[in-house]
């Protein structure tokens, strides 16, 4: 299955954001309101589950951040009711927040069943909505890219490379027809993949150039682990030769 992703609003994603939708709202107030959304979910049957036992409450984590994505202020936390899968913050200082949902406990105490991915979301002008996917049965990688030129070994812009998107295929190594690809703006030199069935992968690493024609090779990643319960395996960065450059 092929993927496109939108890595802007996930580059942030394993400092705890696929699953994440950001939508507009109407604001005339001086407060703002993060709305939020979650879904359980178990990737190998595509089914949607309820909270898991002992884990009744669902977490909505707002941490204020400045224009260069850091913490600008203390997290604020608002307690919902994990079966609703549904729930809206209290008023909000307009700015921007880092977000995220946690299940956890009645009292949010102890290690969490899981965290979805974040997403940036700014409340400044208008209210947001925040929707979370959390697998239980999965999980996600993430990768950070450089281009450099195959016969020269020097730095490469996406525009000198002319690399348009870079894509990341990853193949159970127990089931080579289980596979995900998912393809990225070469520009954010970063990514959060779709949801994989938690499992030992190989990760091939391509950049694509006009017509998503494979333009450069990263060697492949072996036996990188996706673990159940929503976490993020980083893959680090990944230097990928461009031919004939």
């Amino acid at each position: 299955m092929k993927n496109y992703v939108l890595a802007s609003l996930i580059a942030l994603a394993a400092s705890q954001a696929a699953g994440c939708i950001i939508s507009s709202g109407d604001d005339s107030g001086s407060d703002a309101f993060i709305s939020a959304t979650w879904q359980l979910r178990n990737e190998a049957t595509n089914t949607t589950t309820g909270c898991p036992s002992g884990y009744d409450t669902a977490a909505l984590y707002n941490q204020p951040i400045d224009a260069a994505g850091n913490n600008a202020g203390a997290v604020i936390v608002d307690l919902f009711d994990c079966a609703a899968g549904a729930g809206t913050s209290a008023p909000l200082p307009p700015t921007s927040y880092l977000t995220w949902i946690e299940i956890t406990t009645h009292t949010n105490t102890g290690a969490p069943y899981a965290k979805s991915l974040s997403a940036v979301v700014d409340v400044t002008v208008s209210d947001k909505t925040f929707n979370a996917q959390i697998l239980n049965d999965g999980g996600y990688f993430q990768l950070d890219w450089n281009l450099v030129g195959a016969s020269s070994n020097q730095s490469l812009t996406c525009a000198s490379a002319q690399a348009t998107g870079v894509e990341a295929i990853g193949t159970d190594v127990t089931n080579g027809n289980n596979s995900n690809s998912d393809i990225f703006n070469c520009e954010d030199h970063t990514g959060v993949s779709a949801g994989y069935i938690a499992g030992n992968y190989t990760v091939a690493v391509h950049a694509l150039g006009a017509g998503d024609a494979n333009i450069g090779s990263a060697p492949d990643l072996v036996n990188k682990a996706i673990r159940p319960q929503n976490q993020v395996t980083d893959l680090g960065t990944i230097t990928i030769p461009i031919t004939g450059k």
